[in-house]
């Protein structure tokens, strides 16, 4: 059978954060760790038996794979499997979980390379996605019951291949999701989930233990996210599916990955306490472990007169409800006509607020001409202080970002403030300029925002048209 790309598809499309595919990850696959961490396992290593108290309760899990195509899930697999549920949520969650896609839209998707190599560890990685068979019992959540279930991540897998059966740019592939996975995806039964921040780490062990502890982070039953997670090393490493299961062995695989996150402060601290078989790793979660950026709280913070990088950065730590209600109280205030002497250092002040002093909206007598000058001249400095801290964060993370995310957050600036008026061609155009040096990230993040709020958008969108004509 011939395959054929969804109407309104194409083998072209950018991914990038605000178009395409929602950031939303199946709760049971992330949380059960269903797929190893680790990057390589033993060669014949086809099979896993697990058993360990998850959520309170005991539960099993086993896998069995064929050793042909690679043995069980692992490394690599954790990002397919994160980008075929995007991709099937971004082809509107059909009823029989199949959809129509790309090899290239997938590689793009995962911030990998699409020039070679990854295009046959993506062959590799649905293989075993497609043959391996998970046998859960009382492990499965589903209508809010546990469950023992049976299935293979992919129920059903077709492609287009050259001659030699290899995948390339343009092959076309249609996959079938596994039934049990379509129900929890349809029933809302998802957590959310960064893939930005997941794609922009190194090695594929810290992308696969990000996922994993941010399941355990961030759960349907618990919506308020964990600032601390406390775990037995034995049944982490059964979570993690880590293969050699003696302490000091499971150390030094968790650790490289535990190096990563902290520096890039998803974690703040990774502690051991105990020995032995008894130790208790304690995960202390850093300031990168926010909520995943909503595109309508960045417009908010952007049409009120704030940087890029400090209303991403305020997107990040806040949801969505609170800037909307700290918003409203921020005008309220303005409206009984009191003037700060820093607009945007009083707005962050009041989004930042946990003391409860902005509860109420100021009385009409302006506040601070009600009070002493002193007593104004320090609320200004306050005021002033609020603005340059958030600025001098904002550029410090900016900063610690390698060049490939500063690259996909100025790309999600540019697809927010310009949205129809920029094509995928165009997207791809500032994309590559950036990625060769051509442009400098910040600069075109400075410049655009720049233009959106001065109402000159037309002008620098027409300016950046010129450069990629050049």
């Amino acid at each position: 059978m011939a395959l054929g790309l969804a109407p309104g598809s194409s083998s072209d499309t950018l991914a990038v954060p605000g178009q395409g595919p929602r950031h939303l990850d199946e709760a049971n696959v992330a949380r059960l760790g269903l797929i190893s961490i680790q990057e390589r396992i033993p060669p014949g290593y086809s099979s896993w038996e697990e058993e360990y108290n998850f959520l309170g309760k005991p539960v099993k899990l086993a896998c069995y794979a064929n050793e042909k195509v690679g043995g069980v899930p692992h490394g690599l697999d954790n990002e397919v499997s994160l980008a075929l549920i995007a991709t099937y949520l971004n082809a509107g969650s059909p009823d029989d979980g199949t959809f129509t896609t790309t090899p290239y839209q997938l590689l793009k998707l995962m911030g990998l390379d699409t020039s070679g190599y990854y295009y046959q560890a993506l062959k590799e990685s649905l293989m075993r996605l497609t043959t391996a068979t998970y046998v859960l019992s009382e492990a499965w959540r589903a209508d809010g019951r546990w469950q023992s279930v049976t299935f293979r991540f992919i129920d059903k897998l077709e492609y287009t291949s050259s001659r030699d059966e290899r995948l390339d740019r343009s092959s076309v592939l249609r996959i079938t999701l596994a039934k049990e996975i379509v129900r929890s995806l349809k029933n809302r039964y998802v957590k959310p989930i960064d893939i930005e921040f997941m794609a922009s780490l190194h090695r594929p062990l810290s992308r696969a233990l990000y996922r994993l502890l941010d399941a355990q982070r961030f759960s349907p039953e618990h919506p308020a996210p964990l600032t601390r997670f406390e775990v037995p090393l034995m049944e982490w490493a059964a979570a993690c599916k880590i293969v050699h299961k003696r302490p000091d062995k499971i150390r030094r695989t968790l650790e490289p990955a535990h190096e990563e996150l902290i520096a890039r402060r998803y974690l703040r601290s990774v502690e051991y306490r105990g020995r032995g078989q008894n130790q208790i790793i304690v995960y202390v979660f850093g300031e990168e472990a926010g909520q995943p950026v909503d595109p309508a709280a960045l417009e908010l913070l952007l049409a009120e007169g704030l940087s890029f990088t400090s209303a991403y950065s305020l997107a990040r730590r806040y949801p969505l409800s609170r800037i909307q209600e700290r918003i409203q109280r921020y005008r309220a205030i303005l409206a009984t006509g009191y003037r700060p002497k820093n607009k945007l250092g009083f707005l962050v002040d009041v989004i930042r607020d946990d003391t409860g002093k902005y509860t109420q909206a100021l009385p009409a007598t302006s506040r601070s001409s009600a009070l002493p000058a002193t007593s104004r001249s320090s609320l200004a400095r306050l005021e002033a202080k609020e603005a340059k801290r958030i600025e001098e964060e904002a550029d410090e993370e900016w900063k610690s970002l390698p060049k490939e995310v500063q690259v996909r957050r100025t790309l999600q600036a540019a697809q927010l403030m310009l949205r129809t008026r920029i094509s995928v061609g165009e997207l791809e155009d500032l994309s590559r300029l950036m990625t060769e040096g051509k442009m400098d990230p910040k600069e075109v993040m400075d410049s655009l925002t720049k233009a959106f709020t001065s109402g000159h958008i037309e002008e620098w969108l027409q300016e950046m048209r010129e450069r990629f004509a050049e």
